[in-house]
């Protein structure tokens, strides 16, 4: 629980950069809202997969397959890395001599 918080924080600090004034607590709300649904919607997904390859409490025959898929899902987002802004601020000023 506590490092699924700190790996949130990123999230946070980015959107406390880019949100506009006056508007942070709707913004946390609804980051919070979205990650809360997605927490269900992947447990929901889980046990749905864990179903499908057959995995029960006595039958571990996919289990390995499952926890590839599982992981590699983990990867999906990637792509989407590209749509942040990018935010050069934090680079050190060039100095001309």
């Amino acid at each position: 629980m506590v490092l699924s918080q700190a790996s949130f924080m990123p999230v946070l600090v980015l959107a406390a950069k880019l949100c506009p004034e006056g508007m942070e607590a709707t913004l946390f709300a609804t980051l919070m809202s979205i990650s809360n649904g997605g927490s269900v919607l992947g447990g929901l997904i889980g046990a749905g997969l864990t179903k499908v390859f057959g995995v029960t409490r006595d039958k571990f025959d996919n289990l390995a397959t499952l926890v590839i898929l599982c992981n590699l899902t983990s990867l999906l987002p990637l792509p989407l890395l590209r749509l942040l802004p990018r935010d050069d601020s934090d680079t050190a000023p060039k100095v001309k001599m």
